[in-house]
């Protein structure tokens, strides 16, 4: 038979036993509810955090759409500082923008800022201001009461100033501040005071929301600087623009009276002409009838050559005075009805230097004196007065001496009858390459053709189809 006795659970050792299993079931749900306490602490915090920072980007959503809607400074920084004030519940924001062309700050823009006061103009030009800008690092002040020798900023270089040099700062009633130098592609644009009415260190959700802020500020305070440059220039081109305009109507009127002038000139220049033309034919009966033709039959070659304008002016008038140097060649040498005897041919060979000499002086007749002078010149170097040949020979007197040959030869003199215009034109023909510029008479012989001219008789001197000048 066996000595093992039954097991009886109300034994005292069995009851302490399970005493003991109870404590340790009790102390593990107790560690695991704290746990699950810590738990739910810790998500709510974190739920808090999250609603915390969805309501930070919901106010950054509209604050950049609030910025971006934007267009003058003032209402762009106030857009800028409102909702910064109420995120951070900073007492004051405000942005010094930088003037390039002045190389310092300007008037204070922010929240509810109208306009600068003394305290701060004071705090603009303000040893504090300039050691952040020469920093050019974000600069911390947790206490103003007792504002430390040196701060760190986020770059580890050490900022130094005075105690008293911050005086500035808290004559506006400030406890704490943040100042951010702004910049942009490079460029200084200004200066960002974040301010409290007490002591306050800025911790990293504040630092965020401080540098978006200060990269918005940059970018909208460039982005002035660029509008205002361009005002600034579309207000130059703008009045450049009215005062070319205002030139130009002043040029068309200088312009519309210098050429009624000049039609009063060019007038005043054709009575002088015909006065000297009239004072030639005084003296020749023949002469007047002839410079006349010859100014027309030169004003025709001139047109077949293309010349316009003041050359074709010149060569009429250099036409019509050709004959000028006349007036010095006594009487009976001009109506003499035989040939010349040599003495006397030698005194008619003056006249286009008589002539030369006579309108030299006359400053609008410059440009005709060629005609006058070299009118006689032949094309192969054997007139006079100078001997001249070939395009030695000024183009506007080759011109003239066709003209003025082909009315020789088709009017009467005391000394010879007119000839017929075909034999006239055969005769130019003949003569081109010796006495006359084959290219003058072959434009004279186009404008024949043409029948752009008529002889002195009224009858027209083009030459019928098929028919030759010799």
């Amino acid at each position: 038979m066996s000595d093992v006795r039954p097991h009886d659970p109300h034994s005292p050792e069995q009851q302490l036993a399970y005493v003991h299993d109870l404590r340790r079931v009790y102390d593990a749900e107790r560690a695991r509810r704290a746990e699950l306490l810590a738990t739910n602490r810790a998500l709510a915090d974190s739920h808090a955090e999250l609603e915390r920072r969805v309501r930070d980007m919901l106010a950054v959503q509209d604050w950049v759409l609030t910025v971006n809607s934007s267009r003058e400074l003032p209402a762009l920084i106030e857009a800028l500082s409102q909702p910064l004030v109420m995120l951070l519940h900073a007492a004051d924001v405000i942005v010094f923008p930088w003037v390039p062309a002045d190389g310092q700050l300007t008037a204070a823009l922010g929240h509810a800022i109208r306009a600068e006061t003394p305290e701060l103009a004071a705090l603009r030009t303000s040893p504090l201001s300039a050691a952040v800008l020469d920093a050019d690092a974000p600069w911390e002040v947790p206490d103003l009461a007792a504002p430390p020798a040196g701060e760190e900023d986020t770059r580890s270089e050490r900022l130094t100033l005075a105690v008293e040099e911050y005086a500035a700062a808290r004559a506006l009633g400030w406890g704490a501040l943040v100042a951010w130098p702004l910049a942009a592609r490079g460029e200084r644009v200004g200066l960002l005071y974040v301010a409290w009415d007490s002591p306050h260190a800025p911790d990293e959700r504040e630092r965020t929301l401080l540098e978006l802020l200060a990269q918005h500020a940059a970018v909208s305070l460039l982005n002035a600087q660029v509008l205002a440059e361009s005002s600034v220039r579309a207000e130059a081109l703008r009045r450049a623009e009215q005062q070319q305009l205002a030139y130009a109507r002043d040029l068309r009127r200088a312009y519309d009276a210098e050429r009624a002038r000049r039609a009063e000139v060019q007038e005043a220049y054709l009575a002088t002409v015909e006065v000297l033309a009239a004072a030639i034919e005084t003296r020749d009966p023949h002469t007047g009838s002839h410079v006349e033709q010859t100014a027309r039959y030169a004003v025709a070659i001139g047109e077949e050559l293309g010349w316009e304008g003041d050359r074709l002016l010149a060569l009429e008038l250099g036409a019509l005075l050709h004959d000028v140097g006349k007036i010095g060649v006594d009487d009976h040498l001009l109506r003499k009805p035989g040939p010349l005897e040599p003495d006397e041919w030698e005194q008619m060979r003056r006249h286009p230097d008589m002539g030369h000499r006579l309108l030299e002086p006359v400053l609008f007749l410059k440009k005709s004196l060629t005609c006058v002078r070299h009118h006689q010149e032949r094309y192969d170097g054997s007139g006079y007065p100078d001997g001249l040949a070939r395009e030695r020979i000024p183009l506007e007197a080759r011109v003239v001496a066709v003209a003025e040959s082909f009315d020789a030869m088709i009017s009467d003199h005391p000394y010879r009858a007119a000839r017929p215009v075909a034999e006239a034109l055969a005769e130019l023909e003949r003569c081109a390459g010796s006495q006359f510029d084959p290219a003058i008479v072959a434009a004279f012989l186009r404008v024949v053709q043409k029948g752009a001219i008529d002889e002195p008789g009224g009858e027209s001197a083009q030459l019928q189809p098929g028919q030759r000048t010799r």
